[in-house]
């Protein structure tokens, strides 16, 4: 049985939406699942999206804005209250959280890459959950083309962690669109090979964030190269962490 020991979880805006569950018991499982890891031995990283979310649910915004400055407001005024929904969930377990910003330029930079390196690693070795957003104000790749996926790609490889897990609305990669096709069929392992072939225009994009399948694939193919397990799988099913930990079947997992 695998063992893994430190860990990427990315959270997609579809689970941080009032209108698809209550956001507070979904954090609040969450954060016990990664607890009851921790419990054994396990580091945790969170990549979370939902700010932009969270800052519509604030001002009573119903439709998702479509100018880029307002998606950065409400992204800013957001981020604080969603910080709080994990600081809180986690502290109730007597965990403590760290805010970590990033844009892809610090990854792309090598100063600022062994930075981040250097205090996400602190961070994991003090037993801190650090939780990671991009930093909307400064950055826009992520709001206009990845909901985060790209961004947990790009964590995993920086902190050299051994598997990454991307939450979604689906149960993880199917043949084709689930939502169009009643007769799409989950892939249960698939090789990153065959990725390159596959129509991503079937995978369409959430209404509460940018992502769709492409992205998610990116970085799949982004760290699974570098020998990482990789497993997309559904944020609404019971336990989807715990049972990932323990070796069981769930969602898409993704090998070289």
């Amino acid at each position: 049985m695998k063992k893994y020991r430190n860990v990427v979880l990315k959270i997609g805006s579809a689970l941080l939406n009032e209108d698809n569950h209550a956001v507070k018991d979904f954090i609040d499982n969450i954060c016990q699942q990664i607890k009851t890891a921790m419990d054994s031995g396990v580091k945790f990283t969170i990549v979370t999206s939902g700010a932009i979310n969270e800052g519509q649910q604030i001002l009573g915004v119903n439709k998702r804005p479509k100018q880029l400055e307002s998606l950065q407001a409400m992204a800013a005024i957001g981020q604080q209250s969603l910080m709080r929904r994990y600081e809180h969930s986690f502290k109730e377990l007597d965990c403590f959280t760290a805010q970590v910003l990033l844009t892809h330029d610090d990854m792309n930079n090598p100063s600022r890459f062994l930075n981040a390196k250097a205090t996400l690693g602190k961070i994991l070795e003090l037993g801190i959950i650090p939780i990671i957003n991009e930093n909307d104000v400064v950055a826009t790749e992520e709001i206009r083309f990845g909901d985060n996926d790209t961004l947990a790609g790009m964590v995993t490889n920086l902190i050299e962690a051994d598997l990454m897990i991307i939450l979604t609305n689906q149960k993880g990669y199917y043949d084709k669109n689930p939502d169009r096709f009643p007769n799409a069929k989950l892939i249960k392992k698939c090789d990153i090979k065959t990725l390159d072939k596959i129509d991503f225009d079937l995978n369409d994009k959430s209404d509460e964030g940018t992502g769709g399948f492409k992205t998610k694939l990116n970085a799949v193919k982004m760290v699974t190269t570098n020998n990482t397990t990789s497993i997309i799988a559904s944020g609404f099913e019971k336990d989807t962490i715990k049972k990932i930990l323990s070796n069981k079947q769930v969602g898409t997992t993704f090998y070289i």
